[in-house]
């Protein structure tokens, strides 16, 4: 029987069976479509950011706070952050993201945003950032394959805190959600099991005793057609085959409802926030 200290969370991070049908360093490869970063952005603008305003609000932040955003997409957080902050540099890889947070800086004229045009794991801390920063997050965007070096370079980056927002059940929402087509999209039957907090685990492998607070959320995606929610789900799926759309679209058409002339997505998640002040 495998001890429990014996688990390399960091391997377990990329082990296929634990997410969809592949590993999360293909997710920043999800919005090179110009088309879904904008999707996504008018999304998050829908409610005036009010889920990136919950966030905003649960962590230790002051008018005078330096912040970096990891994976900061359109600016669904920076955005609105940058109100609050005193400067906040916001690290995105995406030239179709990107895009879509340089003209929301532009159309705020907001003047307190720096943005560095790389993965992660690509960023030195010397050269491509003024660290050390009050506050480092990454909020849904921890799509690296070392997980490991992700956290250590968070924690590096930061002179107090750290925060993280994640899916409490590690994308195992998407099994769950799909399990009735699950066999029929990828040809092997959805696991049964719960997928373990593996960023809370390796932090404390790592020696950071953080804290995790889960909250359930229920979401309510609009689509302004069918064929815009497959194309959606079918990248966070990351399937590639026409029979598989098809399948998805089936799904979908069975359980989407109408309504005010659009189609909403029902779903309930529960989300983590796990968050650290850094130990000198």
């Amino acid at each position: 029987m495998t001890d429990v200290y014996d688990i390399d969370w960091n391997l377990f991070w990329n082990d296929p069976r634990m997410f969809n049908s592949g590993n999360k360093a293909e997710c920043s490869n999800r919005w090179s479509d110009r088309e879904l970063c904008r999707y996504f952005d008018a999304a998050a603008k829908r409610d005036n950011y009010r889920s990136s305003m919950s966030r905003i609000e649960g962590m230790r932040l002051t008018k005078d706070s330096r912040v970096l955003d990891i994976g900061a997409g359109p600016g669904s957080v920076a955005i609105p952050l940058s109100q609050r902050v005193s400067h906040v540099t916001a690290v995105e890889p995406s030239e179709g993201m990107r895009e879509c947070l340089l003209e929301n800086i532009a159309e705020r004229s907001v003047s307190n945003i720096t943005v560095v045009p790389k993965t992660w794991q690509d960023v030195d801390i010397e050269k491509d950032l003024n660290a050390p920063y009050d506050v480092v997050f990454a909020s849904y965007s921890l799509g690296v394959p070392d997980l490991r070096e992700a956290l250590l370079k968070m924690n590096d980056a930061t002179e107090k805190y750290v925060y993280i927002f994640w899916f409490a059940d590690m994308i195992s929402h998407w099994k769950k959600f799909y399990r009735p087509v699950w066999k029929e999209l990828f040809g092997v039957p959805p696991v049964e099991k719960r997928t373990p907090n593996v960023i809370y685990n390796l932090l404390h492998q790592l020696g950071f005793y953080a804290n995790i607070e889960v909250t359930k959320s229920v979401n309510s995606t609009p689509y302004a057609s069918i064929d815009d929610a497959v194309k959606d789900q079918a990248q966070g799926l990351l399937l590639t085959e026409d029979s598989q759309f098809a399948v998805l679209k089936d799904f979908l058409t069975g359980i989407m409802r109408r309504e005010d002339g659009r189609y909403y997505l029902d779903n309930v998640s529960y989300q983590s926030k796990i968050w650290w002040e850094k130990d000198f």
